[in-house]
């Protein structure tokens, strides 16, 4: 829709909101807004005065792990009241277990066959930049622990990952539905943002299996090597993130296509267990590049306004 711009007093000037936004955000006279802008755009957003959002859904015949995946999906989608019908016992203990995940979220009722969950707002006022980087910090955390646990003969290490990977679900659950909830426009790119961090869970997942099995297999030093330079990659990754430089977009390319190469000739062991561990670097690996080449935008040097 389109509005015309209204001069009041010497320099201002003032636009009109859509009544239905007004009705549907429940905004009233003095109420406050608040004002993103981006370039030739200017977001405007009532994340204060948003409606509840609620969702009730029936769960009966599905597996439990399909009712953690729609646990961790609603929340994620931003509703705010959450009850969940059964059939069965474990479906139910799959979603109780589930909650602690959900930052904010509680367990208000239970019944025979429903159970009801909301979120206690006043535990959701987190900053979305301080969880992301906690997130990313823990997954460095574990990819470490892989190498140097395993060097060491250290098994309880690598399975009890697995409790990092907990941490990493909150804080990328609670990141994507920040960004649900949100109407502001993220500085390079909202839907691209979303992706880096659906797959920064992904990784954490990554993580906790890689630990697992090699906590199977006794370490060799070529396997090794590869993980190191992973991390080394991983560092490199993060700092591009928050600091965008080109010799660090160079140095996490390199990186990457030398793991590859390497995990590529190691993928000739007959050992299944390592094969399996090969893929996971492998794919981890991916996944950590991606802190590079989404922030490729950011570098003056490949931008047009350079």
């Amino acid at each position: 829709m389109k509005r015309k711009l209204v001069k009041q007093g010497l320099n201002a000037l003032t636009v009109t909101l859509p009544s239905s936004w007004v009705r549907k955000n429940n905004l009233n006279p003095g109420d406050e807004v608040d004002l993103m802008e981006t370039d030739d755009s200017l977001s405007i957003s009532a994340e204060g005065k948003q409606p509840i959002k609620e969702i009730t859904v029936d769960v009966s015949g599905l597996l439990p792990r399909l009712a953690d995946r729609f646990m961790a999906r609603s929340y994620q989608k931003g509703y705010d009241k959450i009850t969940v019908k059964y059939d069965d016992p474990e479906l139910m203990l799959a979603i109780k277990n589930k909650v602690p995940e959900l930052m904010g979220f509680e367990i208000l009722n239970t019944t025979k066959n429903e159970i009801g969950i909301e979120v206690i707002s006043a535990e959701l006022h987190l900053d979305f930049d301080t969880m992301l980087r906690r997130a990313l910090l823990i997954l460095m955390d574990m990819a470490k622990t892989c190498q140097i646990a395993w060097k060491a003969g250290d098994k309880k290490s690598l399975n009890n990952i697995f409790y990092q990977d907990f941490d990493v679900n909150r804080f990328t659950y609670f990141c994507l539905r920040k960004l649900n909830k949100s109407q502001k426009m993220m500085s390079f790119g909202r839907s691209i943002l979303y992706y880096l961090i659906e797959s920064l869970e992904d990784l954490g997942d990554e993580l906790k299996e890689l630990g697992k099995i090699l906590a199977r297999i006794k370490p060799d030093e070529p396997t090794l090597h590869i993980l190191n330079m992973m991390n080394e990659m991983f560092r490199i990754s993060y700092e591009f993130f928050y600091a965008p430089g080109r010799e660090k977009a160079v140095k996490a390319f390199k990186s990457y296509k030398e793991i590859s190469a390497l995990i590529d000739k190691r993928l000739e062991t007959k050992s299944k267990d390592l094969i399996k561990a090969l893929i996971s670097i492998d794919f981890s690996t991916r996944i950590i590049y991606h802190l590079t080449t989404m922030r490729l935008d950011t570098l003056k040097e490949l931008s047009d306004k350079a």
